[in-house]
């Protein structure tokens, strides 16, 4: 199937899918068996272009911030035009993480996330607008929710003070607030800009279920996250106008 999107009518084929993103896009996931991070087989875009024959593009990087994954994505594409292309930004999960180390060492100082939440909102305005520029279409989204609990007990692990980092935070549910934060300054950018944006997190959310969608980090999505993603990603393209070609 070849997806299209519709315009005033009309249709618009959808030549390629490009994707710039972190280690969620990138199918990273942390193998509790080997004790490494690895890249599952079926992650959410091999999955999504299974299901389409439109070249899907990928790349994401582990460890990537927003600028990072925009400074990568202008370099690759110049002035090269997007016309009846997406392209995919997916970020935020490193941007809002802090050095624990330093935060661990010195509670009572203060620390600045990788990426402060002003410098996110701007580089994903920028990013909307260098894509628009060339002709594609730019797609946000949100990010997918972290299990606070896991990942305080991840990044504490090998004997970082949770005493301190506590001190730091308040309460251990500020590094799920403080994420969640990042993603709603994503849907307001695609809001202001009347971007379309890729609901991540609602989709995790809402499986009332309480399956474990999440590997043993708390932050990296599993085996049925990644489905999850690319069954909502899916969901967005219908929604959004584009149909199977018959």
């Amino acid at each position: 199937m070849v997806y299209y999107r519709m315009v005033w009518g009309e249709s618009m084929k959808v030549e390629a899918i490009r994707v710039w993103g972190d280690s969620i896009l990138k199918g990273i996931v942390f193998d509790s068996a080997r004790k490494r991070y690895t890249i599952i087989k079926d992650n959410a875009l091999s999955l999504l272009s299974e299901k389409v024959v439109t070249p899907i593009q990928n790349f994401s990087r582990m460890g990537a911030t927003a600028p990072e994954a925009l400074k990568a994505l202008k370099a690759k594409l110049a002035d090269a035009s997007l016309e009846n292309q997406i392209v995919v930004f997916e970020v935020g999960g490193n941007d809002c993480d802090f050095d624990w180390k330093a935060v661990a060492d010195t509670p009572e100082a203060e620390h600045q996330p990788k990426t402060p939440v002003a410098v996110f909102a701007d580089v994903l305005h920028e990013f909307v607008s260098v894509v628009s520029r060339a002709g594609g279409t730019p797609v946000l989204c949100t990010l997918p929710p972290i299990d606070c609990a896991r990942y305080f007990a991840w990044i504490t692990r090998d004997g970082l003070s949770k005493e301190h980092i506590l001190r730091f935070l308040g309460v251990q549910e500020r590094i799920y607030r403080w994420q969640e934060y990042y993603s709603t300054v994503a849907l307001r950018v695609a809001a202001q800009t009347n971007s379309l944006c890729l609901p991540l997190r609602e989709a995790f959310l809402e499986r009332v279920r309480g399956e474990d969608v999440l590997c043993e980090d708390g932050i990296h999505p599993n085996a049925l996250g990644h489905r999850i993603i690319a069954e909502t990603a899916m969901r967005g393209m219908v929604k959004c106008g584009f149909a199977p070609c018959t």
